[in-house]
């Protein structure tokens, strides 16, 4: 009879500042765990447009503590190493050369150089409604992340944009920071607690309630959402009907997915796949899951109460 394969697996760090975890001698890795002040972000400066201002001038340097761009499944078995696809803990991963935002521009404005506004009040505090601009008081309980702005013709031409990145679950990333500083061997330091991507987290709790507030009023202007995910947050959605058409839908997702070459310190995201979707599809695939039995719902009470 065959031995059973022992598997170890937990999601650790992908990249670091920009930068292959697993690709970089383990040196660079200590490196970059103690480098201060933070250096550069490389997905930043390849789209300085969004760069945010920081004492009174553009930064392009990570803005993230601990520079983790991304996460990924470790997994270790008797036959070596093995990693999972890179899923985006920073919405500023999705910046990469501003492809995601041509793409973007191109298909629902038809321009890829369509123009960026950030963070734009949308909703304001219902006793403000009528009051003067001007008026401090007046308090914006709601923005959108981006709006994509084509003035090539005789009317502003718009769509809004939400970037949404993955939480997580578990141990914080500094408890890898020991495994990393007292490795010594060839293979990749696995991480040093247990984490996963938490996509009820990021999909149900906080991408759903920016859609439910914000596409309905779009609708009515006759405005599209688009949002951007990767495809590991996508692909853990429920299913969601397709319309063929974008003048038949509410919101246009962009899937990206990370290519990665064996000599690069460097992931590559490319625009895996465009979904067009109405509001209440959406809300369908993001809130859908399977419910557990009867049986196995009461095994997990008499667990809690140790019966």
């Amino acid at each position: 009879m065959a031995k059973k394969q022992t598997l170890k697996t937990s999601y650790g760090i992908a990249e670091l500042y920009g930068e292959r975890f697993n690709v970089m001698p383990n040196v660079r890795r200590i490196e970059l765990l103690d480098i201060s002040p933070a250096p550069e972000c490389p997905h930043l400066a390849s789209f300085p447009e969004l760069a945010p201002i920081r004492k009174g001038a553009l930064s392009t340097n990570c803005g993230k503590k601990g520079g983790v761009c991304s996460i990924r499944n470790f997994i270790t078995t008797e036959k070596g190493q093995q990693f999972g696809p890179i899923t985006t803990t920073c919405p500023v991963r999705f910046y990469e050369s501003g492809l995601v935002f041509e793409k973007i521009g191109e298909t629902l404005l038809g321009n890829k150089d369509a123009e960026i506004a950030k963070e734009i009040p949308f909703l304001m505090r219902p006793n403000a409604v009528g009051a003067d601009e001007d008026d401090n008081s007046v308090e914006d309980v709601g923005r959108i992340d981006m709006v994509m702005v084509d003035r090539s013709g005789d009317r502003l031409d718009w769509c809004a944009v939400e970037l949404q990145a993955v939480y997580f679950s578990g141990g914080a990333m500094s408890k890898d920071f020991p495994a990393i500083r007292s490795h010594a061997a060839n293979s990749i330091p696995m991480p040093g607690a247990n984490r996963r991507p938490d996509f009820r987290s990021s999909g149900p709790k906080r991408l759903m309630p920016q859609l439910q507030i914000k596409v309905p009023t779009l609708r009515r202007w006759g405005k599209k959402m688009s949002i951007v995910v990767d495809r590991p947050f996508f692909d853990a959605l429920g299913e969601m009907d397709k319309v063929e058409h974008i003048s038949n839908c509410d919101i246009v997702w962009f899937i990206v997915a990370f290519e990665e070459d064996d000599g690069s310190l460097y992931s590559r995201m490319v625009v895996d796949d465009i979904r067009y979707t109405t509001l209440e599809r959406a809300v369908e695939g993001l809130t859908s899951g399977v419910p557990t039995t009867l049986p196995d719902f009461e095994n997990k009470i008499r667990g809690k109460l140790g019966l």
